[in-house]
């Protein structure tokens, strides 16, 4: 057996994980670019939470316009039930007057 036969079978392991350690730095580093990639993608984490803020606030002004006008709305069609078709609430009496023209 030669020198480098028997270097070889004696380091083979070590020789084996330092060959996967120059791959895996070399694909970190040199291929994904490695520190840059990372920062690049935290800023378009960054812009899409407060791109998400923005129309959580934009939905929950949203929302407050629409129960207002609901409850505009609501009061509307409560005042023509009354008045148009004499519907009362749960509890309350209703009471008619009329006016008699005497001349």
């Amino acid at each position: 057996m030669n020198a480098l036969q028997k270097f070889f079978n004696r380091y083979w392991i070590t020789i084996v994980l330092i060959i996967v350690l120059a791959i895996l730095i070399r694909q970190n580093f040199l291929v994904n670019n490695f520190p840059f990639s990372l920062i690049k993608k935290q800023a378009i984490i960054d812009q899409s939470i407060r791109h998400n803020e923005l129309l959580k606030q934009q939905n929950a002004i949203t929302f407050l316009k629409l129960q207002a006008n609901n409850a505009v709305d609501m009061e509307v069609l409560e005042s023509q039930a009354r008045y148009r078709f004499g519907l009362v609430k749960k509890g309350e009496h209703y009471y008619q007057i009329s006016e008699s023209i005497d001349e």
